[in-house]
């Protein structure tokens, strides 16, 4: 991918970052609809530049797509844990996707359903079998490092946003007492 290319796709997550924040996010309904757009919008937005920077060797070597990753997750994982140290009631019902007007009932509600619940042997076998399935079509394909970029993305996903969630959840508990 060249430069020039790179930066236009950028671009397009930048843009696309936005649109999910300002936009999409506050024509969703309060809840957890408007909660995953933010949290999309805030990766996007940490992505781009190591996406504009990291664009002429995407295609060469693998370590520039999982540190994009890292940069998207790692950046959306540092800016919520900071917004939730700070977080009130107020705060607490904003990350959330809630209105401040929202009750405490409502808060309580949509926390409890947050919270993460533990992998049971049956998921841990889905899971092992679908990266087992995405490494040999990868393989098959001649993909195999996009199949490891995927592999790397879904770690990433189920690993950040879940310890993110079971500190939200915590941080509504100690408010509440």
């Amino acid at each position: 991918m060249s430069v020039s290319a790179g930066v236009t796709a950028a671009g397009a997550v930048l843009v696309c970052a936005v649109f999910l924040a300002t936009i999409i996010s506050h024509v969703m309904p309060p809840g957890p609809g408007r909660r995953l757009t933010e949290e999309t919008a805030i990766i996007l937005g940490f992505a781009a530049p190591a996406l504009a920077l990291l664009s002429p060797w995407l295609h060469d070597r693998l370590w520039p797509p999982a540190a994009v990753i890292a940069a998207g997750y790692g950046g959306f994982y540092l800016v919520r844990m900071r917004q939730l140290r700070r977080a009130n009631r107020d705060g607490v019902r904003l990350l959330l996707g809630l209105d401040k007007d929202a009750t405490f009932g409502e808060l309580w509600q949509n926390a409890e359903g947050l919270e993460p619940r533990p992998v049971t042997h049956l998921g841990r076998l889905v899971i092992a079998g679908a990266a087992a399935a995405l490494i040999v079509v990868g393989y098959v394909l001649g993909r195999y490092d996009t199949a490891l970029v995927a592999l790397m993305l879904g770690a990433a996903d189920t690993t950040l946003r879940p310890a993110y969630h079971r500190a939200l959840v915590k941080r509504v508990r100690d408010i509440a007492r």
